[in-house]
């Protein structure tokens, strides 16, 4: 038995009526080159016809909260016949953690936008992140310098929308915390340097059905349905945190018309959940309080409205999941 099954199941199915019963158990994924270290939080990045998955590899013990043992870094496998194997040809990302991944036209030039996040204890223990922002022709050249770096935000994603602009979606440092997303349409690139003080109001925000579910997004997708509209749709997560501070994560999506979104017309974008941890086979977890978590990273498309899901689990392992119609496409 699934030592995750019905562990807190009940919790998806009373809040969002969720239930794993038409899924196939998902997977954990072995990366070949990797030797007593965990690997989790994955980002599939297809460019030039190649697959390049980049996750997060870390001891057990690594803890940013004791700055001896604190190591992560960002590694990056492809596949070839016997599965997944730590490429050679692409340098590690030291002392950063949860990678993604954006393609973008720059200036007329097509280039891979590569995101990563960056932790670090102050003295006063506090902690400071910050996202930073890579670009190159391709992985293999990517620079090695950040051509942006979104100060005091996590896990920030980009998307590159039709007429040229970039959708952001960004978790508000405000009174309010960080229990939602703000979602903003900027110009440019360069528009990110000075984000925390000049960007203009969202034009959407996300939150769960909840006052204490917290609501991230982890990947940016531009999608046309069999009708011919324009659709983005958004891979996230939302967390909840008990009374004796276990986390729980499920992954979710949400969708909106892009003409809607554009022009402020975003209503209702309610999560649908679409996997949680008991969706998957049985594995380690990081600690007694990370148990249940699923942290989504990307939907590989695999067939006619058909996709695989990648995400972390329980900070310690890779996963895939097989899904029919993430986006609710057949349902509007």
């Amino acid at each position: 038995m699934n030592a995750f099954e019905n562990l807190n199941d009940s919790i998806w199915y009373d809040r969002y009526n969720f239930s794993a019963n038409h899924l196939q158990k998902g997977k954990i994924v072995s990366i070949d080159g990797v030797v007593d270290q965990d690997t989790y939080n994955p980002s599939l990045c297809e460019y030039d016809d190649q697959k390049v998955l980049a996750f997060r590899l870390e001891d057990r013990e690594s803890d940013i909260f004791n700055v001896g043992h604190y190591h992560p870094s960002i590694c990056f496998a492809t596949e070839n016949a016997g599965g997944w194997k730590v490429s050679t040809d692409i340098a590690a990302f030291d002392m950063l953690e949860d990678p993604s991944f954006m393609e973008a036209k720059l200036h007329s030039e097509r280039c891979l936008v590569f995101g990563g996040v960056r932790a670090k204890l102050l003295v006063d223990e506090k902690l400071q992140v910050n996202t930073e922002l890579y670009k190159g022709k391709s992985l293999v050249d990517i620079e090695r310098e950040p051509f942006a770096i979104i100060k005091g935000m996590k896990d920030e994603r980009l998307c590159q929308l039709p007429d040229g602009r970039f959708l952001l979606c960004k978790r508000p440092l405000d009174k309010e915390g960080l229990g939602y997303v703000a979602i903003h349409i900027i110009d440019s690139l360069s528009d990110l340097v000075s984000i925390n003080t000049t960007i203009s109001l969202p034009v959407a925000e996300l939150r769960g059905l909840y006052d204490d579910d917290l609501v991230g997004i982890n990947n940016i997708y531009i999608f046309d349905d069999k009708n011919g509209l324009t659709w983005v749709g958004l891979l996230g997560h939302i967390a909840i945190l008990d009374e004796d501070k276990t986390k729980h994560y499920a992954a979710t999506t949400h969708k909106i018309k892009l003409d809607d979104l554009i022009n402020g017309r975003s209503n209702d974008m309610k999560p649908t959940v679409i996997a949680i941890r008991s969706c998957f086979e049985d594995g380690p977890q990081k600690n007694d309080k990370l148990g249940d978590v699923v942290f989504p990273g990307s939907l590989e498309k695999i067939g006619d409205n058909k996709y695989r899901l990648w995400a972390g689990l329980s900070d310690a392992r890779i996963g895939v999941i097989d899904l029919i119609d993430p986006f609710r496409l057949n349902t509007n």
